[in-house]
């Protein structure tokens, strides 16, 4: 099966299991590297993002958390990259991460597939744009913070995009990855019955699931050094009760296999 870690990671051509299937949709697990991917022959089952995608899923309901949220996982870069001055979101939808990076002095931009997300982001005096990740790169415009929060598993190929985010940070960058977590323990037990691999879940919306290891071979095959996996028990210049708690609740999560997501920071090593 030609899966893009066998051409990245020289993974086993052979190696792959079928890992979960509902109708058309199936998933498949490479036994060398841990990723699963959509399967080549659902590969062209997909979803619209417009403002149906968007109302349906309630991304405005509680904005205000959202935003604090977003703003936790930037103060988390800030520790690593003090002087950060710039941020770019890869896929922004309603800006809650640029809201966030706005309240903290950075220049920021969003990017997204939605006219729908950006012309909204617009509405709320963000800057943000329909651009892909290659006219970014071809610009040559860069940041000191990358931020993709549950976008890296819409890209075919995340080693080509995770490439492409090391082409866009400065010297000493951070990257910031929020993605499902494969290791989840009921969607490991009810494979295409649970929302991550399903028809009318958010099967068709994706095409690699990660866990912590697999992330981290991903990010280490293209030039970044993990920094940060999950929540720390410390964030400087952030000391309020929310985030503790927050912490505190998702670092128990992953004691029992009940945290649906992980979160990676990356920083861009020298080439």
């Amino acid at each position: 099966m030609n899966l893009t870690c066998t051409h990245y990671l020289h993974c086993d051509p052979e190696g792959f299991t079928t890992y979960s299937t509902d109708g058309n949709l199936e998933f498949v697990r490479c036994s060398n590297c841990g990723l699963i991917w959509r399967s080549p022959e659902s590969a062209d089952i997909s979803r619209e993002y417009e403002e149906h995608y968007f109302s349906s899923k309630n991304y405005l309901r509680n904005r205000n958390h959202k935003i604090e949220k977003s703003g936790w996982f930037i103060d988390m870069a800030l520790q690593h990259f003090p002087t950060a001055g710039s941020l770019l979101e890869i896929g922004c939808s309603v800006g809650n991460t640029l809201e966030a990076a706005r309240l903290r002095k950075l220049s920021h931009l969003g990017t997204d597939v939605s006219t729908y997300a950006v012309e909204y982001c617009r509405s709320c005096g963000l800057n943000a744009e329909v651009k892909s990740l290659e006219s970014l790169v071809e610009e040559r415009h860069p940041f000191d913070i990358v931020y993709m929060q549950h976008v890296l598993e819409h890209f075919r190929d995340p080693f080509l995009t995770v490439r492409q985010c090391y082409q866009l940070l400065n010297p000493g960058g951070v990257l910031i990855i929020i993605v499902p977590n494969s290791g989840y323990a009921r969607a490991e037990k009810q494979r295409g019955r649970h929302r991550f691999y399903s028809m009318k879940g958010v099967g068709p919306e994706h095409y690699v699931y990660f866990n912590y290891q697999s992330l981290e071979k991903v990010l280490e095959k293209e030039g970044f050094e993990v920094v940060q996996k999950n929540y720390p028990f410390r964030v400087k210049n952030n000391p309020s009760p929310s985030f503790f708690l927050n912490r505190i609740f998702r670092k128990s999560l992953r004691l029992f296999g009940a945290d649906q997501e992980i979160v990676v920071l990356a920083r861009k090593k020298s080439a």
